[in-house]
């Protein structure tokens, strides 16, 4: 480590400190020392800490570090002396800009701060480029709420009754969802649908089963019947998770066709395909072509599985869109959040908090929908609060459905309900995995026979298809039933050493012969893309399976079959192929937007940090028929007890009441 670094650390040992976070102590420092000679020995040495801690924290997916937290173990007796000195000491610093304290403040352009590195707001330090992000996305929601888009609330009315039906029907789903009797008669996907047509900005957020995709759908008719010449996008963060959506709104549409025309008025203008939020905004090594000076054309646009968007992407899709372009997000506000650094989905609902909108917009609501409210109504928290709107039923899981269950006990911390639940439904297990047996886990019987079983039919639906009795689509929908999901990437329970293991046992039971090549290819591999490539049309997420081709000469060939958007299938050769890897098993992370019949959640004998409730309820969520988790106990129930903590200003900024 260079001297000047060290000269203003404390000599305390740091493990797992990256190359990047000393870099950007070394530049802060470095920077400072040029800006002022006059700096205190005591302030360089917080400034250097701190600046250590901001990339660390960044690197965790926060977006910034709150100068009372400590983003290193080592370093927290110390920082814990100094933190209450820092946040005065480092506004002295020519590093740090220091922001306006006001919320609503707009951010103004970047170069009002872009010589600074660093920004101070409030207790907050940021690298600039993330509190620019973040001022941003919320001058941009903040313009959004303050507009409401000239709608005639009688046409609307009826025009939800028809697509909804009568306020006088129950809700079918309510009853095996354990929601309360005040609210088991409201339509919330019709609440919810009313709530987006009178907002130019809206977030649609409820669990799996819940009807998001029915209710945009539904939503987009009910636009398009006040504005018929509206035009749409509809948008996801991965491939996968487009392709879903385009699923999902084919499905939505083929229902209402086949139960009459009048069903879903305007439902030939609304768009079946979807754009990757990378190919919506026309990404290239230059930057995106759509932005602040270059609006999308387009007059509404919907956004599923947000909970995958990162703060930089949310910032740069708001910047593409024009002032009175209408954005619509969907998404689990209890999953995952992105990769990448921020929980924006998450923080715009005020995740963990069950909000209501106000009175004066449940009485407007009740109006349009005819579904008294007062049960959910509060006082005025957020300027958020009525532009959330919640799908609080599940269609997908009854009270006898384990997984369900099992969901609501995970994302409520309830451990003693979540044991309860796997002992008492037969559609989901636990199977404890021994530190101290004989055996490792992947050697145990139960988990080899999972495995085997689930992967059973895609063995049969590989060799109806190299007999030439099936398609190459049988197949997808066969490796679709079964899945296995890790917490991980390295080590015995990571992803690559599962897959690895996973190939090794199927090999072994006769369902797959890895021995065809010496490349590593067979017929049957299944593979993820890791890395965009947007001149093959493949995206970081997409799922391929190698398949045996015979040509008019009789010759077999190996290649890489996708589907593609139109419900057809393309081939690649192995060779042309970006970043890629095996997927028999992949991350909980790697599965959002993604759904399969049976999973298998595979936890590590000792607890790590990214084991979250937020990761267990996502993987948990995936299943659609039964769910196996196999770990230990320990590591189970510290997981259910820890959850996801991402540091923003975007959370306090929108709900300072809450």
């Amino acid at each position: 480590m260079n001297p000047l670094l060290l000269q203003y650390l404390p000599e305390i040992e740091v493990k797992n400190l990256r190359d990047i976070d000393r870099q950007v102590a070394m530049q802060m420092l470095q920077w400072e020392l040029q800006a002022s000679a006059e700096t205190e020995p005591h302030t360089l040495q917080l400034l250097a800490m701190a600046s250590v801690m901001v990339s660390v924290a960044l690197g965790k997916g926060q977006v910034c570090l709150p100068l009372t937290s400590c983003a290193l173990p080592e370093w927290r007796e110390f920082w814990s002396e100094h933190s209450l000195l820092a946040s005065s000491q480092l506004a002295a610093c020519r590093t740090v800009y220091v922001a306006e304290a006001d919320p609503k403040t707009a951010v103004g352009e970047f170069r009002d701060y872009a010589q600074q590195p660093l920004v101070l707001h409030g207790n907050n330090l940021y690298l600039a480029r993330y509190f620019f992000y973040e001022r941003g996305v919320l001058t941009q929601i903040h313009q959004r709420l303050a507009q409401e888009p000239a709608l005639k609330d009688t046409e609307l009315t009826g025009t939800l009754t028809q697509l909804f039906g009568d306020p006088g029907a129950v809700n079918p789903g309510a009853a095996g969802s354990g929601a309360a009797s005040s609210e088991a008669v409201v339509d919330w996907q019709k609440v919810a649908a009313a709530s987006a047509c009178i907002r130019n900005f809206a977030v649609i957020t409820g669990g799996p089963g819940t009807g998001k995709t029915t209710t945009v759908t539904r939503l987009l008719s009910a636009l398009l019947s006040q504005n018929p010449q509206m035009s749409i996008a509809l948008a996801a963060p991965t491939g996968k998770a487009a392709a879903r959506m385009t699923e999902s709104i084919r499905g939505a549409k083929l229902r209402a066709q086949q139960s009459g025309e009048k069903s879903l008025p305007f439902a030939e203008q609304i768009p079946d395909d979807s754009y990757t939020l990378h190919r919506l905004l026309g990404w290239s090594p230059r930057g995106f072509r759509y932005n602040a000076n270059r609006h999308l054309p387009f007059d509404c646009v919907v956004v599923d599985e947000a909970s995958m968007v990162d703060l930089p992407m949310m910032y740069h899709l708001f910047q593409a869109l024009a002032a009175d372009t209408r954005l619509i997000l969907l998404g689990d506000r209890d999953q995952l959040a992105s990769v990448e650094a921020g929980s924006v989905l998450a923080d715009l609902c005020d995740a963990g908090v069950q909000h209501g909108p106000d009175s004066a917009f449940a009485q407007r609501l009740q109006q349009l929908t005819g579904f008294d409210l007062t049960a959910v109504t509060e006082g005025s928290v957020s300027p958020m609060q009525n532009a959330v709107a919640s799908l609080r039923v599940s269609h997908r899981f009854t009270a006898d459905s384990g997984i369900g269950q099992l969901a609501a006990a995970v994302n409520n911390s309830d451990i003693a309900r979540a044991d309860q639940v796997l002992r008492q439904f037969a559609d989901v297990r636990f199977v404890a995995v021994n530190p101290l047996a004989e055996q490792p886990f992947w050697q145990q019987p139960q988990w080899q026979q999972a495995l085997v079983d689930g992967y059973r039919d895609y063995a049969e639906a590989l060799r109806a298809f190299a007999a030439d009795k099936a398609a190459a689509n049988d197949v997808f929908s066969a490796f679709n039933r079964f899945q296995i999901l890790v917490a991980l990437r390295q080590g015995p329970y990571g992803v690559e050493q599962v897959n690895q293991r996973t190939e090794r046992l199927l090999q072994a039971a006769g369902l797959i012969d890895t021995r065809a090549s010496a490349s590593g290819w067979y017929a049957g591999r299944p593979v993820m893309i890791s890395r965009n490539d947007y001149d093959l049309g493949l995206y970081n997420g997409d799922i391929g399976i190698a398949l045996p081709l015979t040509d008019e000469q009789g010759r077999q060939t190996l290649k890489v079959a996708f589907p593609d958007a139109d419900g057809g299938v393309r081939y690649l050769l192995p060779s042309r192929l970006p970043a890629h890897e095996t997927a028999f098993a992949m991350t909980v992370h790697k599965s959002q937007g993604s759904e399969f019949n049976h999973l298998c959640l595979l936890l590590p004998e000792q607890w790590q940090s990214v084991i979250t409730r937020e990761l267990i309820y996502t993987a948990i969520t995936r299943a659609k028929k039964t769910f196996s988790l196999f770990g230990s106990t320990a590591c189970w129930q510290q997981g259910l007890n820890t959850r996801v903590q991402r540091a923003s200003g975007l959370r306090e900024a929108l709900w300072p009441q809450r």
